[in-house]
């Protein structure tokens, strides 16, 4: 345990301790396993568990046969349109070929990726993370125009998807 508290931490005076008894019963009745366990320098304090997935989770029901992707979005090899507000001007329509609607999508899903799993450094993979995270990489965020108030966290540009 608290292999991830690296020696820079230590020496901002992050102190790794061992979990307190409620922290350590919380882990042994959901089946976790504490990762880390600090005090921080403001005396406040924090610990990391790993968990397993909930019986009957969506991401390991098991199906007697091949079950095919729902496709609701489905197209052929032709182009799309699809409907973007570009800020400050009005709606605008924009055809997407096939090609371009895939690159979309997997930049989507890079973005939910890295996003759930912490840029690759978090082995505990969240499915539900993942999920939200890559409707927000496919849709915007969760505002009336889907993109956030802090400047930093949207794309340049509506028609440069992050990639």
């Amino acid at each position: 345990m608290n292999e991830r508290i690296s020696e820079s931490d230590q020496a901002a005076g992050i102190t790794p301790i061992d979990p307190p008894s409620v922290v350590q019963r919380l882990a042994d009745d959901v089946g976790g396993t504490i990762q880390e366990c600090a005090l921080l320098p403001d005396g406040s304090g924090f610990a990391t568990m790993s968990m397993p997935l909930p019986a009957g989770h969506w991401s390991t029901v098991k199906t007697e046969h091949y079950e095919p992707p729902p496709m609701n979005l489905r197209i052929g090899a032709g182009h799309i349109s699809i409907v973007q507000q570009i800020p400050g001007e009005p709606f605008i329509a924009r055809r997407f070929s096939r090609q371009e609607f895939a690159d979309i999508i997997r930049a989507a899903g890079r973005y939910a990726y890295r996003s759930a799993t912490m840029q690759g450094s978090e082995p505990d993979l969240d499915p539900d993370a993942l999920l939200q995270n890559l409707v927000v990489a496919f849709l915007g965020y969760w505002t009336e125009n889907g993109l956030s108030g802090d400047e930093w966290a949207n794309p340049p540009s509506p028609q440069e998807p992050n990639k």
